[in-house]
């Protein structure tokens, strides 16, 4: 049951979909940063039936130069407390710990940023995000494997940066 079994992984996954934010091109050369707050547009997202209900949901990136990437992730999911989820790591594809233990791999590609991650109770999941051309709003099409089952729960998020 995807509510049930998901809102554990759904706490990573959402961490990863919406807090990893980075930029467009290459970091060495014409690199726009990230830095900044997005917002979940609720509106434009995508999650299948029977997700939990996730709520006001706001990335903070303070920092992102293509190599160094800093975020707290805040959001609630039902009638529970807001969380708050931060990652202090890099672009360089080697796991980084965050905050709610769960180890974070992330490289950019060309037009945004690739991730995975392991959440402690087992729990896999991963992020194919895109930018838009200004950087204003961010495309992740994302999924996850609970911990014992070989099935991935698939999404699509859309958040559009705020500040």
């Amino acid at each position: 049951m995807v509510v049930r079994r998901g809102a554990a992984a759904l706490v990573a996954a959402v961490a990863l979909a919406g807090g990893v934010a980075q930029a467009k091109g290459d970091h060495a050369k014409g690199y726009v940063s990230s830095k900044g707050e997005w917002t979940l547009n609720v509106k434009e997202t995508k999650y299948p039936a029977g997700f939990p209900n996730i709520h006001d949901h706001v990335m903070q990136v303070t920092a992102d130069d293509g190599k160094v990437l800093q975020y707290t992730d805040n959001f609630a999911i039902g009638d529970g407390p807001m969380q708050h989820v931060s990652l202090d790591g890099t672009f360089d594809g080697k796991p980084h710990k965050m905050s709610n233990g769960q180890d974070m791999m992330v490289t950019l590609t060309e037009n945004g940023y690739h991730d995975q991650y392991i959440a402690p109770n087992g729990t896999t999941g991963w992020d194919n995000c895109e930018y838009s051309k200004h950087v204003t709003v961010m495309t992740c099409h994302a999924g996850f494997i609970p911990a014992g089952s070989t099935t991935p729960v698939t999404f699509t998020e859309v958040w559009n940066k705020t500040k």
